[in-house]
């Protein structure tokens, strides 16, 4: 393929709930195989010690199912919010009129979030 190393590495780990936690990293020229293994079961690590039942990468899509869900109360825990968690947030706000009732858990370290689904509906899907 190229100049490219052709290797990465897909970890991923089940917690005893059933959440699970991602990990992906690609190795750049020259990279050791050892070495991309090491750092990407840390990146692992690292998204476990956040907790919640999100990885930090798909976050942003817990809470745009929540958003499109049905128009009443949906609530998820996650770790920290990233900073496109966040900006992501404002866009919800700003294009669905939706606000998150955030409520920090300092016992766990992770976020509870909250919002009212908007009931969203596919118009062009017949119903029968």
């Amino acid at each position: 393929s190229g100049l490219s190393p052709g290797f990465g590495i897909s970890l991923v780990a089940e917690s005893t709930t059933g959440a699970l936690m991602t990990a992906e990293l690609c190795a750049n020229a020259g990279d050791a195989p050892e070495d991309i293994g090491r750092t990407a079961a840390r990146m692992l690590l690292a998204e476990i010690a956040r907790g919640g039942c999100f990885d930090s990468s798909h976050q942003w899509l817990a809470l745009l199912l929540m958003v499109l869900g049905p128009e009443h109360a949906a609530k998820t825990r996650i770790g920290k919010l990233t900073p496109f968690s966040i900006q992501y947030l404002r866009d919800i706000r700003d294009f669905f009129n939706t606000t998150f009732k955030i409520t920090p858990d300092p016992a766990s370290n992770t976020v509870m979030l909250t919002c009212l689904g908007t009931g969203y509906i596919n118009v062009g899907k017949k119903t029968t």
